[in-house]
C-alpha cells in the first residue's frame, strides 16, 4: 500500500509541475497572468505552512518512523500541488471577468 501511496503523489506532483511551469511560461505575457500567479502564490504558501505545522504535530504526537515520514511529506508536497493548480485554474476562470 505505501508503494502506491509514493506513485500516485509523484504522479501528482509531477503533473502538477508541469502544468505549473507551462503556465508561468504563458503568464510571462499578460497583467492578468502575473496576477494570477500572485494570488496562486498566497495560497501555495498557506498551504505550504499549514502541511508543515501537521507534519510537524504528528512527528511529536505520534513518532512517525522514517517510512511514515517519507509518505507523509510525499503526500504534503501532493496537497501542495494541488493547491496550486486548483487556485491558478480557478484564478484563470474568475479573473477574466
Amino acid at each position: 500500500m505505501s508503494l502506491i501511496i509514493q506513485i500516485i503523489t509523484l504522479v501528482i506532483i509531477f503533473t502538477s509541475m508541469f502544468i505549473y511551469y507551462r503556465q508561468v511560461s504563458k503568464a510571462k505575457k499578460s497583467q492578468l497572468g502575473l496576477e494570477v500567479l500572485a494570488r496562486t502564490s498566497q495560497l501555495s504558501m498557506s498551504a505550504f505552512v499549514l502541511g508543515l505545522g501537521v507534519i510537524l504535530i504528528e512527528l511529536n504526537s505520534f513518532g512517525l518512523s522514517r517510512s511514515e515520514f517519507v509518505n507523509h511529506l510525499l503526500i504534503y508536497g501532493a496537497f501542495v500541488s494541488l493547491v496550486t493548480i486548483i487556485s491558478i485554474w480557478y484564478y484563470s476562470r474568475t479573473l477574466k471577468n
